[in-house]
């Protein structure tokens, strides 16, 4: 179920919140008794309701906003219980006061907005000695390792349990808490609603995460990161699993430690792995073995093997991680697209590649293999000359894209740069008839490319290669060719007009 809070200081507002939540998918309505300014009247709430309620009265210390006296609150939680109330949450250093009243389910709770302790697996296990139904646990989680406690409890409770995790792992708990059986996890009715940062609503758990569909026989594909195109690659590769029916969903993580990432993608036993940009090499080590596209290959004579970041990695029967690479074909092939419409081809064109980075080691070695000739263009001169000396051809400082005679521009960032001034091309310089590639705002087009197109320049949609990019990872995960209108009609949805 999805839980929507409603958390407001009028009586009018918080019963509008209720029917509203209720019309756009809530399953389930938490009333935050905590939030009004006056005293609230829970009969009046329930007599409105039109799904259960869970009733729950925060403490400061919680993360709530109750004045009155601890007295109060726990007479007020009773008076909730004794009005027929569907649930209410019980802090488990109170949840003894309160006894078992007829049908309302006891959710014991337990809130931490600092840590998840060390000792929370200790804390669990009292909570279950206070007569739950459904135990809960709110504690702050900002990375992979301290949500892995987190893990291993949603892996086998013996009570129904829900996790919140404050913190960017939280989306992560929830997902895998639907697999493993949770009771309901908590959303957003809307934009600017959340209880927390980075709480999901309950369009994006609908929309992006098709959170309904999963349950304990669902399969999960993990993608790292936590940017726009991660959030729309999960909603792409959702899509597509739906359209071919296939019982698969997303899970989206963090990496962080590696060994601890690979300890939890084999705990969870995930079906294979769609990785950030800024993870690639870190992950290749988690591969045991490469495919053809990862592999390294000898690209110029006397040069060490140019090795392909690992973009997905994918799980077989063998239970040995391979390591595929599925951007630069992808890339590689809208570009070969553009150059086609134009009566063109990569063979013996000169392609400038401005930021060198793993994306733009991938898109040299596609282009090398076609016959392009390569110049490459960075900061960092070191860089630009290890670049030149893998794949052939040229070199120059950034200034000097200016000034050198190119047909096709690729635009990637140096590794570890930032969208400052500095990494940024002014367009003066580009003229129709060239084709122009920017790669560094996936899905959308950057202010290069909009001035590209005013000036008569073959331009390469962004969202184009990342659909191209999905539906060759869900080939590689599936063996199935994903259609691609449902795929472009959900991005344009996505998508703001530009």
């Amino acid at each position: 179920m999805i839980c929507i809070s409603i958390a407001q200081e009028s009586r009018r507002l918080a019963l509008a919140d209720m029917l509203n939540a209720a019309q756009m998918g809530a399953d389930l309505l938490e009333v935050r008794l905590d939030c009004f300014e006056n005293a609230p009247d829970p009969k009046e709430l329930l007599a409105a309701r039109r799904k259960p309620v869970i009733f729950s009265c925060r403490r400061t210390a919680d993360g709530g906003n109750w004045k009155g006296t601890e007295d109060e609150r726990v007479m007020l939680l009773k008076t909730a219980i004794v009005s027929q109330a569907d649930y209410c949450e019980l802090e488990m250093d109170v949840a003894d006061q309160v006894r078992r009243f007829g049908a309302c389910q006891r959710v014991i709770s337990y809130t931490n907005l600092k840590e998840t302790p060390s000792d929370i697996a200790e804390i669990y296990e009292e909570m279950r000695q206070k007569d739950p139904d459904i135990i809960k646990l709110t504690c702050k989680a900002r990375t992979p390792e301290e949500a892995w406690p987190l893990v291993q409890i949603l892996a086998k409770p013996p009570v129904p349990t829900v996790v919140v995790g404050l913190g960017r792992p939280g989306l992560m708990l929830a997902v895998l808490g639907r697999k493993m059986g949770a009771p309901f996890t908590a959303a957003a009715l809307e934009k600017g609603m959340e209880a927390y940062p980075g709480q999901p609503t309950v369009s994006d758990l609908e929309k992006v995460y098709h959170y309904r569909d999963i349950d304990r026989q669902t399969k999960l594909v993990g993608v790292t990161g936590t940017g726009e195109r991660e959030f729309i690659t999960t909603a792409l590769l959702n899509t597509a699993f739906a359209k071919l029916s296939l019982p698969i969903r997303c899970l989206p993580l963090q990496v962080g430690n590696v060994k601890l990432f690979r300890k939890v993608i084999e705990a969870v036993r995930l079906l294979g792995v769609v990785v950030e940009e800024e993870q690639q090499d870190a992950l290749r080590e988690v591969a045991g073995q490469l495919d053809e596209d990862a592999r390294g290959a000898m690209l110029n004579q006397g040069a060490l093997p140019v090795e392909h970041a690992v973009d997905l990695l994918v799980q077989p029967e063998s239970k040995t991680w391979h390591g595929a690479h599925t951007f630069g074909r992808a890339a590689v092939a809208a570009l070969e697209d553009s150059l086609r419409s134009r009566e063109r081809n990569l063979d013996g064109t000169i392609v400038m590649v401005a930021g060198l980075n793993s994306t733009a080691r991938s898109i040299a070695r596609a282009v090398k293999e076609r016959g392009g000739k390569l110049i490459f263009g960075s900061h960092n001169r070191d860089e630009a000359t290890k670049y030149s000396r893998l794949f052939g051809g040229r070199h120059v400082m950034f200034e000097g894209i200016y000034t050198t005679l190119h047909d096709v521009l690729v635009v990637c960032r140096d590794a570890g740069e930032t969208d400052d001034e500095k990494s940024v091309l002014h367009p003066g310089f580009l003229k129709a008839g060239m084709t122009v590639m920017d790669l560094t705002q996936i899905p959308r087009r950057s202010p290069l490319l909009q001035e590209a197109s005013l000036r008569g320049c073959a331009v390469f949609e962004p969202t184009d290669v990342l659909v191209r990019q999905v539906v060759a990872q869900v080939q590689r995960l599936t063996g199935q060719e994903a259609p691609r209108q449902p795929l472009d009609d959900l991005l344009a949805d996505l998508i703001d007009e530009e």
